[in-house]
């Protein structure tokens, strides 16, 4: 008699494992697709992230290359205007405010940083900002360099001579903005030459 129960007991073990095996299958099936579902949604979501920000890059590069130039004497300084630098300015401070949500924290405090180089802020009430350089320097007057009729008002648009960033300086904080710019839609800055 306690064989015939035994054999029973086992009997009942196997039918439980047998009906329980399917079951976590099953259980072990859905947990697997929920997560592969999330992956392939993080996926996606961070494509269209990227998609986004080089979407934005596209149109804040020009714009920033420009007030590179400008305050670096390099390039098209002698096409610009003081009134076009603080458009572009406007452009730009738009572009990365508006969008905020779209570009890292380490992005948004370089392009500060940028902005902060090139511009004299908060001036007085009513007032634009200012540009954090000179109308003359050893690379040429922009007065006489403009390529257009320069408006003598415009002088008033530029800071003082001790308030002046150096090419230097404005050429090294543009630099880490394209470089956090980079970093936000995966691109590797690309090594200098040592030599």
């Amino acid at each position: 008699m306690l064989a015939a129960s035994h054999w029973n007991s086992l009997e009942i073990v196997k039918l439980v494992v047998a009906g329980t095996t399917p079951v976590a299958v099953a259980v072990l099936a859905a947990v697997l697709s929920r997560a592969l579902k999330q992956a392939e949604n993080r996926q996606w979501f961070s494509q269209k992230l990227v998609e986004k920000r080089i979407e934005l890059l596209d149109t804040a590069l020009p714009d920033l290359n420009d007030l590179l130039c400008y305050f670096t004497w390099v390039g098209n300084w002698k096409e610009l205007s003081p009134t076009e630098v603080l458009e572009r300015k406007r452009r730009l401070d738009r572009l990365f405010y508006a969008n905020s949500p779209f570009f890292s924290t380490t992005a948004l405090a370089a392009y500060e940083g940028f902005a902060s180089v090139v511009f004299k802020t908060f001036v007085a009430p009513g007032t634009s900002a200012q540009l954090r350089t000179t109308l003359t320097s050893r690379h040429g007057s922009r007065a006489q360099a403009f390529a257009h009729q320069w408006d003598p008002a415009w002088a008033s648009m530029f800071t003082d001579k001790a308030e002046e960033t150096s090419p230097e300086a404005v050429k090294e904080r543009y630099e880490a903005l394209t470089a956090a710019l980079g970093a936000d839609v995966g691109a590797h800055p690309i090594a200098k030459d040592a030599s």
